[in-house]
């Protein structure tokens, strides 16, 4: 990106913000933690305060100045700066938006949220998004025969998204019988969205 284009972008961003004054806190507080960063990134600076732009219905004066909101708003800004892919920052911005609009924004796992989504690959959250998660009993295996999927799977149930079905089996398995746990069936609806 050449120099003019940079001024471009932090204009824009400048212009988003001056837009919605009861952000000043917030952003004023990230300009500070990593600003150099946010310089160096302004076209994910601008992604993130046009998702404030276009929600004026969730990102109202009162919640701006929340402390806690600011906290997280700080928190998730910082990640979604550094977050390569595309898509997972369309799913970073959906789990924001949850945070955003929650009533118990001090119990909302933002960090939990935010970390688990780094650690996924592409293929992670293909096979994530294979799951049903409406399915009530906890005995299944999601890829069967795929067995190129396994690894991912594996990563799954590393992460906490996947329970394990720890039961012996009969006859040889080719992927683990997994379930969906509580906390991957609320990490998956920001996912899902986004597929």
């Amino acid at each position: 990106m050449n120099e003019k284009d940079k001024i471009v972008l932090e204009d824009s961003v400048n212009a988003v913000i001056s837009n919605i004054p009861e952000i000043g806190i917030a952003w004023g507080l990230c300009m500070a933690l990593f600003g150099s960063a946010m310089k160096l990134r302004q076209k994910k600076a601008l992604e993130w305060v046009e998702m404030i732009r276009d929600n004026p219905y969730i990102f109202t004066q009162e919640l701006l100045k929340n402390e806690i909101f600011q906290d997280g708003f700080a928190c998730a800004l910082e990640k979604y700066i550094v977050e390569r892919n595309e898509e997972k920052r369309k799913c970073f911005r959906n789990i924001f938006l949850g945070f955003s609009i929650s009533g118990d924004k001090q119990g909302f796992p933002l960090e939990k949220f935010i970390h688990t989504l780094s650690q996924l690959s592409e293929i992670d959250i293909e096979v994530l998004c294979d799951a049903r998660v409406t399915r009530e009993n906890k005995d299944y295996q999601i890829y069967g025969n795929k067995d190129y999927r396994i690894s991912n799977i594996h990563n799954l149930i590393n992460l906490g998204i996947l329970g394990n079905d720890p039961s012996s089996r009969l006859g040889p398995l080719n992927a683990p019988f997994v379930w969906v746990s509580e906390f991957g069936k609320e990490f998956v609806k920001y996912i899902e969205d986004e597929k």
